[in-house]
């Protein structure tokens, strides 16, 4: 099954999306043909809805500032 990893090249740090087989840990770099090895990238998330603060939420702003203190 093909998966969408990201590759970082060992030899010019090239980052490089694509669709592998989910146990490939290596791949060729396409800018310099070096070997390429599978690193894990931070994902985005947004929630909606009731619940959640907001930047814009009194609530959220105080504690976050109670936070750094």
């Amino acid at each position: 099954m093909l998966r969408r990893f990201n590759f970082k090249c060992t030899k010019c740090n090239h980052i490089e999306e694509q669709w592998v087989d989910h146990t490939d840990h290596f791949a060729c770099c396409p800018e310099c043909g070096e070997t390429a090895t599978r690193i894990i990238s931070s994902v985005t998330s947004h929630f909606k809805g009731q619940g959640w603060p907001d930047a814009d939420d009194k609530w959220a702003r105080d504690h976050e500032r109670a936070a750094r203190k």
